[in-house]
């Protein structure tokens, strides 16, 4: 905390503050009490390009301000970067004090601080002389929250405005009838309840119909899968089929090309093809006297037909 200079007395104001705050330090016991006969607030650290109005709208939070002083430079009409304001309940100059000294405004810190006395500044009229020949002091007059005096509103085009709109309004809730303020609060309340429940019937409806198409959408993705996986199995069907018939085809080849090899083969021992030692001994067997298989066959055969002969030959009949 520095010791002298201009943050010297914003830091030993806040400074009492927070002792006031420890010590639990209010009404007569407070510094501020010291200043209850003045409701005049200076405000100092101000940035240059700040108006009246801009003042007037960053402390009127605290209260109604009857008087703003910005104190300029007569030649230039610059601000210097303080003023004065006053407030309509002096109360409101504790919670002025309190809250915005310190402040930073703009990169600025600002230096808010009671004024003791305050010396309203002095208006002369060059045109009007007194007995002595001085231009005569005028009455110095508040001016207000937009300048043109306290109690005087909607000069400014934003405030009539507003104004505008906030009378529609009343208009509007006039037009209704006088109501107590209990019949107000109930009439108040019971619209409240109804467009609450308005508001649960419109939720539960729309509830209700996101899940049935949720529920619409599931069972769609899920038709989709069952005709996804028919489709599949149907196309591993039509493959197996595709391979069983190639094998088959193969198979057919292969018998044929087999049978082809067996009909040479056999026309090849038609012809005396076969082997000569066969022949040679068979030739042999004959010429030697030894009876062949076929020989053999036949004798069986005839000796068959003999002892056959007289069962199937008829009776003779006789004569008696």
């Amino acid at each position: 905390m520095s010791v002298t200079g201009y943050m010297y007395n914003i830091n030993a104001t806040k400074k009492l503050g927070e002792l006031e705050l420890s010590a639990g330090l209010e009404g007569n016991r407070s510094w501020h009490n010291q200043f209850k006969h003045s409701a005049y607030v200076y405000i100092g650290g101000l940035h240059p390009g700040l108006t009246e109005g801009d003042v007037v709208i960053v402390f009127s939070q605290f209260g109604e301000i009857v008087d703003v002083n910005l104190i300029r430079d007569k030649s230039t009409g610059k601000s210097k970067g303080f003023c004065f304001i006053c407030y309509e309940d002096q109360r409101s100059t504790i919670l002025a004090v309190d809250n915005m000294n310190g402040f930073q405004l703009l990169k600025r810190t600002l230096r808010v601080d009671h004024v003791d006395k305050y010396k309203a500044p002095k208006n002369l009229d060059e045109n009007e002389k007194d007995e002595e020949g001085d231009p005569k002091l005028l009455k110095y007059e508040a001016t207000g929250a937009e300048g043109k005096g306290h109690g005087v509103y909607n000069v400014t085009s934003s405030q009539l405005k507003i104004d505008e709109v906030a009378r529609g309004r009343k208009v509007v809730s006039s037009k209704a009838g006088v109501e107590d303020e209990d019949e107000a609060w109930a009439k108040a309340f019971e619209e409240s309840l109804k467009a609450e429940g308005g508001d649960k019937k419109a939720k539960k409806k729309k509830d209700k119909k996101d899940k049935k198409d949720k529920k619409k959408s599931k069972e769609a993705k899920k038709e989709e899968k069952r005709q996804l996986k028919e489709m599949l199995a149907e196309a591993k069907r039509l493959k197996q089929e595709a391979k069983r018939a190639k094998e088959e085809a193969k198979r057919i080849k292969e018998e044929r090309k087999k049978g082809g090899t067996g009909g040479r083969d056999t026309l090849a021992d038609a012809s005396g093809g076969g082997k000569p030692d066969a022949g040679k001994s068979t030739a042999r067997g004959t010429a030697k006297g030894e009876p062949s298989c076929s020989s053999s066959t036949s004798s069986g055969s005839a000796s068959e037909d003999s002892d056959d002969a007289p069962s199937e030959r008829p009776k003779k009949r006789t004569k008696k």
